[in-house]
């Protein structure tokens, strides 16, 4: 099992943990894989996936369903307010400043 922070990131291929960790946390740019994925753009997936990530397909799915923030992944629109949020940190950050306003 590899947990981060809480999210348990043992599903998915170890050389894609840093850059879903790094999108996940601070809303890092992602490359095309990663991008079509948490766009839920099944077709690109499969066509930018590399061997090792399209037979880990059902771990993907399965980490953003049971690990992943819903508000990081399902869209092209989400994805981009993710980033645009900053990630975690900056959904942490816009809640701090809510509470003390």
């Amino acid at each position: 099992m590899r947990r981060r922070n809480g999210i348990d990131y043992g599903g998915i291929p170890k050389h894609m943990v840093d850059s879903i960790q790094r999108y996940i946390e601070m809303g890092a740019s992602v490359g095309g894989f990663l991008t079509a994925l948490l766009s839920n753009d099944l077709s690109l997936t499969f066509g930018r996936a590399d061997e090792t990530n399209r037979a880990a397909i059902n771990g993907w799915v399965t980490f953003l369903w049971n690990e992943a923030p819903a508000g990081c992944w399902g869209s092209q629109e989400k994805v981009a307010a993710w980033q645009a949020l900053g990630g975690r940190i900056g959904e942490m950050q816009e809640r701090d400043e809510r509470d003390t306003e």
